[in-house]
C-alpha cells in the first residue's frame, strides 16, 4: 500500500500542494484530474522523490520514499510527460541501462525488454535514437521504461497523450495484466472518458487541494458531466494563480 500523508510543496509564495493525503491500494487504478495548474504534476514529482516535500511524507509498505532508499525507489515506476533526459540513447539502450540499474537478472531483463517491444510494436524502432523518434514513440519508450522492472506502483503523467489509438489499446492491455498481478497505478489525464473507462477511482484536484475523491462507479452517469458540475458549483478556475505550474507543471 502507498500512503500519501499531508504532502505540501510551494514554489516561493505559491502553494502548489496543500496538505494532500490519500492511499493507493494494490489493484487500484487512480485517475488524477483537474484544471491546468491544479498541482497534479507537482504531486507526482513529489511522490517519486523528484521534488522534496515542504511537509508530509510518502510511504510504500510503511517505508518512506524520500531520501536515497534504493529499495523503496525500485518499487516505483515513473513515466514523465516528456522524455528529454535520455535522448542520447536508443529505446533498447535505455531499457538495458535501466535493467542494469534495477539489478534485473540478465535473462529476466532480456525477456521483459523483448515482451515490451513486441507488445508495444516497437521492434522496428528499438535501435533508433530517441531524439529522432515521434512524440508517440517517445511516449511508448517512456512507458516501457516505467514498467520494465514490474514496480509496485506506476506513476504516469499523461501517458496516452499523442499516442495513436492502437498503441493506446496495447498500453492499456499491458496495464490490465500489470494490475492483475497486484500492481497499482496513479495516472494524470485531461481525457475524462479515458479515466472513466479504465480507472476504478478518481481524484479531482484544484489549487493544490483534493476537491473530490470517489470510486468511478459511484459517478451517476458521465464523468465529464460530473467534472463540469463540480467546476461550476465550486467555481474552479484554471486561470487563477496560473503562475503556479504553467512554469512548473502542466
Amino acid at each position: 500500500m502507498t500512503e500519501i500523508k499531508n504532502l505540501t510543496h510551494s514554489y516561493g509564495k505559491f502553494v502548489a500542494l496543500d496538505d494532500v493525503s490519500f492511499e493507493i491500494n494494490r489493484g487500484d487504478f487512480i485517475g488524477l484530474i483537474g484544471p491546468n495548474g491544479a498541482g497534479k504534476t507537482t504531486l507526482m514529482n513529489t511522490m517519486v522523490g523528484i521534488l522534496a516535500a515542504d511537509k508530509g511524507e510518502v510511504l510504500i509498505d510503511g517505508e518512506e520514499v524520500a531520501g536515497f532508499n534504493a529499495e523503496v525507489r525500485r518499487k516505483i515506476g515513473y513515466m514523465p510527460s516528456e522524455l528529454n533526459t535520455y535522448e542520447m540513447f536508443s529505446p533498447e539502450e535505455l531499457l538495458n541501462f535501466l535493467a542494469a540499474m534495477y539489478s534485473l537478472e540478465k535473462t529476466v531483463a532480456k525477456r521483459r525488454i523483448s515482451e515490451l517491444f513486441e507488445g508495444l510494436e516497437m521492434q522496428e524502432w528499438k535501435r533508433k535514437s530517441i531524439k529522432k523518434l515521434s512524440t508517440g514513440m517517445k511516449k511508448k519508450t517512456a512507458f516501457a521504461a516505467a514498467i520494465l522492472h514490474s514496480p509496485d506502483l506506476l506513476v504516469l503523467d499523461e501517458p496516452f497523450e499523442s499516442v495513436d489509438p492502437i498503441s493506446q489499446h496495447k498500453m492499456k492491455e499491458i496495464l490490465k495484466n500489470y494490475l492483475a498481478d497486484g500492481g497499482a497505478v496513479i495516472m494524470s489525464s485531461h481525457v475524462l472518458d479515458t479515466v472513466q473507462s479504465i480507472c476504478n477511482r478518481f481524484i479531482l484536484m484544484n489549487k493544490g487541494k483534493i476537491i473530490k475523491e470517489s470510486l468511478v462507479e459511484e459517478v451517476g452517469g458521465n464523468l465529464e458531466d460530473e467534472f463540469f458540475k463540480l467546476v461550476t458549483s465550486l467555481k474552479l478556475n484554471e486561470n487563477d494563480d496560473i503562475v503556479s505550474e504553467e512554469e512548473n507543471e502542466e
